[in-house]
């Protein structure tokens, strides 16, 4: 855009630093970089999708985490009060927060081990590296505080910091025309998450993140650390690529038969008793597969899975079990949902238990044709219903399937 071109970028294979013995996400030639561009008078951005200290702690005689106590979850550990050896335990998912403890509670021993980086873990490293570096955090800890985004912002847009490190909100709508390097650790955490849209989250969010260097006269330098360098999203984001990775992923798709190809939805059940929560759930699919061998819905194509433990299981107490429908969401199938967690909500057997729905469907009535002109060739996929893309600008639609964007491209699309 305006002239500007795309930053080189550069893929590390972080096997070969875990061989020599580097345990660190800052792998030495990104450090190099860093280096190199303080040097210089540039400013540098890095992104990990992480925030605390340390992931968890573990006990190095039994290997036992520490968990919280009312969520299946391993406690993270947060620094506070300006060091980095006072510190806290705290749940990302219930908010419980508890002092690190001595031993083990599982067996009693005093060998207990801090595992795993975070923002505030990276910013420590940051600072033995570049002393004399002025580095801004920007994650969740650091942003709750009113206008605490905008005052972060302000002052990196000003250059009173060399370096800004944060999590997802650094990846993107960002124009700080000094930034001429940009560095993605552990780029490769977001790829195996329980969710189909994990490839694609991925390649947006690394794409985004290294436009963010070489936005002004300099040019701009992209690192993106990861320990599977050959994998084939991660390849073509670094070429930013996006017509392979649509067709790669718009294939993959059509096989799973999941959107822009199909439908899926959830129906989650959450209690304090676990038995309850599992009877609830296993009695919630029988009743919905007894009426799907009924008319008038003989002919709906839906497969229940389940019922099986959510991704994290426990939260607060409250045990979670889930289905999961591979359908194609027709209006009767949605009227058919709603009458049964209504009829769910008044048994009495089920006491204690809730259930809700979650659909991820798209209309298919409304078809619209547009074409859009932008200065650069730009393709985008996106299966959620609603889509940020930024340029110097930010353009927000509302789409359905099989979303596309080039440069002076006309299709349809289902809104």
């Amino acid at each position: 855009y305006g002239g500007a071109k795309l930053p080189r970028v550069s893929v590390v294979d972080m096997r070969k630093s875990a061989a020599g013995g580097v345990t660190s996400p800052l792998g030495n030639m990104l450090c190099e970089k860093l280096v190199e561009t303080k040097e210089r008078g540039n400013q540098s951005i890095l992104f990990i999708n992480r925030r605390g200290y340390n992931n968890f702690l573990s006990c190095r005689s039994c290997g036992e985490a520490v968990s919280c106590p009312t969520c299946s979850v391993s406690m993270t550990y947060h620094t506070y009060g300006g060091s980095y050896d006072r510190g806290e335990l705290r749940c990302h998912w219930c908010g419980r927060r508890m002092p690190v403890p001595t031993t083990c509670p599982s067996c009693q021993s005093e060998h207990i081990a801090r595992m795993g980086y975070g923002t505030q873990r990276i910013e420590q490293e940051l600072s033995e590296l570049l002393p004399s570096a002025d580095i801004l955090r920007m994650d969740t800890d650091t942003t709750s505080a009113k206008n605490a985004y905008e005052e972060l912002l302000g002052k990196f847009r000003r250059r009173e910091a060399d370096i800004l490190l944060g999590t997802q909100m650094v990846t993107k709508g960002h124009d700080f025309p000094e930034v001429t390097l940009v560095g993605v650790l552990m780029a490769d955490t977001s790829l195996y998450l329980d969710d189909y849209r994990a490839a694609e989250r991925t390649f947006s969010m690394l794409t985004q993140v290294v436009g963010r260097a070489g936005r002004g006269d300099s040019s701009g330098k992209a690192m993106i650390q990861t320990f599977v360098p050959e994998h084939a999203v991660i390849t073509l984001a670094a070429k930013q690529d996006y017509d392979k990775f649509y067709d790669l992923e718009v294939n993959l798709r059509r096989v799973q038969n999941v959107p822009p190809f199909g439908d899926v939805a959830t129906v989650t059940f959450t209690g304090q008793e676990e038995t309850a929560v599992l009877r609830g759930s296993a009695k919630f699919r029988d009743s919905l597969n007894a009426c799907l061998r009924q008319n008038p819905y003989t002919e709906e194509k839906c497969t229940v899975l389940g019922p099986a433990p959510c991704v994290i299981p426990k939260i607060n107490y409250n045990y979670r079990y889930r289905l999961t429908l591979r359908c194609r969401m027709t209006g009767a199938l949605r009227l058919l949902l709603a009458h049964l967690l209504r009829q769910f909500s008044k048994d009495s057997g089920n006491r204690g238990v809730s259930a809700f729905a979650d659909v991820m469907a798209f209309p298919q009535r409304l078809a619209v044709r547009i074409r859009l002109t932008f200065p650069n060739n730009v393709v985008f996929l996106h299966s959620e219903t609603a889509v940020v893309i930024d340029f110097n600008f930010t353009f927000t639609a509302v789409v359905g399937k099989n979303f596309k964007f080039r440069h002076s491209w006309a299709g349809i699309v289902n809104v």
